[in-house]
């Protein structure tokens, strides 16, 4: 239960999140620095601008739980990390008075915590890792012994639509589970399992180098690592225009827009079966979601996490696109001028023939817009609305545009109405 707060943080998000995951608590937003007998969670690095939640008096525990790192952070910022996790070793945690105090009742304490201890056989405390706002936003925590070391990481389906997610991770473990991988590493699933009105997955945590990896230059996709997925789960070449793919695209359109937008997206996918009736493309899976900031090198192998866009039945290729699409659109904005030039750079090209990179990269835009359209319609919905936008209108535009990703006299590009993305 939360307890009342002062000021600006009666009713604060983080508050209730904290109160959810201590049911049988009181919580409340701490006055100062630690009192006694009180567990408090801190605000990492203020309650102004929150990255993590990390549990006072467990000096080591909340040092590694900053020392989370993606192939995508500058060097300036690992630093930081590291310099703030020695800091919090060293007892600085005593000057950070941004807290959450939680009061555990006497008599059957209840908690995440208590949860993953029984799951994990061994006790735990946890962190809590603060996302971006954004329809498919969930607590996402670390598991940590004690004394420091990192047992597990855990995501919370705390809504309709998370937990959905959380189910559709715990499945692609299973499956990418059962590969033996040569350029990967891949999260392990631990435990999927109900609590209260959540789900709740626990995965093994991937080990991750402080040092960046200087000799692969971000904006470059790992291209060996994603062939090595596709082959793992090969479906031949199949007809685009009929694919099964583009008949489950089609058949959502009623349920994810509104009639304009539908009509939009419907008659893009009639100009990708009507423009290109026998265009094949190789069929496999994809990852979904693989970006810079999703992934980390480690060696000569990629580690990657976050599997829960992870399908079969698409085209070969489709995780390049996005890779280079997300690292372009992180420093220029998520629009469709921007989406225009990530698909016709170089580094995004999976075919040598231009009819059938052409066909890829609007089977890939079909794809994305479909997510952002579903993903609007729930909670937090804003930055999701706006790159659904700027995608239909880079898929509109290129429908009617054969050729245009490889001609530079296509005449002029899509407007660009749409301001930076997540």
């Amino acid at each position: 239960m939360t307890a009342g707060a002062p000021g600006h943080w009666a009713g604060h998000p983080l508050l209730d999140t904290v109160a959810s995951l201590w049911p049988t608590a009181r919580v409340s937003i701490a006055p100062g620095r630690r009192g006694p007998g009180a567990k408090e969670l801190i605000y990492v690095p203020n309650s102004d601008d929150p990255r993590l939640l990390v549990p006072a008096g467990h000096r080591r525990a909340s040092a590694a739980a900053l020392l989370r790192f993606n192939h995508y952070l500058p060097i300036r910022d690992r630093l930081r990390r590291m310099a703030a996790a020695g800091g919090l070793r060293m007892g600085a945690e005593r000057l950070l008075a941004h807290r959450i105090a939680v009061v555990e009742s006497d008599v059957a304490p209840d908690s995440i915590e208590t949860y993953l201890s029984e799951v994990l056989g061994q006790e735990v405390v946890v962190s809590l890792g603060i996302g971006l706002s954004r329809a498919s936003q969930k607590p996402v925590l670390q598991a940590f012994h004690p004394s420091g070391g990192c047992l597990a990481f855990v995501k919370i389906g705390d809504s309709g639509p998370t937990r959905d997610l959380v189910g559709k991770e715990a499945d692609a473990l299973r499956l990418i589970g059962r590969v033996r991988w040569s350029l990967m590493s891949v999260p392990k699933l631990i435990h999927v399992g109900s609590w209260h009105s959540f789900e709740v997955l626990v995965m093994s945590p991937l080990p991750v180098p402080a040092r960046p990896a200087f000799r692969r230059p971000i904006p470059v996709p790992p291209a060996k690592a994603m062939r090595e997925l596709a082959r793992a789960f090969a479906k031949g070449n199949q007809l685009v225009a009929t694919s099964g793919l583009i008949s489950r695209l089609r058949a959502s359109v009623p349920r994810t827009a509104d009639e304009a937008t539908a009509t939009t997206y419907s008659d893009a996918l009639d100009l990708i079966q009507v423009r290109y009736p026998h265009a094949v493309l190789d069929y496999a899976a994809w990852h979904g979601d693989w970006s810079p900031w999703n992934m980390a090198w480690r060696r000569r192998r990629v580690q990657l996490w976050d599997w829960e866009r992870f399908e079969t039945g698409v085209p070969v290729g489709m995780d390049r696109l996005h890779y280079v699409l997300s690292a372009l659109a992180r420093t220029e904005g998520f629009t469709a001028p921007t989406i225009v030039r990530a698909l016709a750079l170089p580094t995004a090209r999976e075919y040598v023939r231009p009819t059938q990179q052409d066909v890829l990269a609007l089977v890939y835009l079909a794809t994305i817009v479909n997510r952002y359209l579903t993903d609007s319609h729930h909670g937090n919905a804003g930055p999701v609305q706006a790159r659904a936008a700027a995608a239909l209108e880079a898929l509109s535009w290129l429908s009617r545009k054969p050729g245009a990703l490889h001609t530079s006299g296509s005449g002029p590009g899509p407007t660009d109405q749409v301001g930076k993305g997540d």
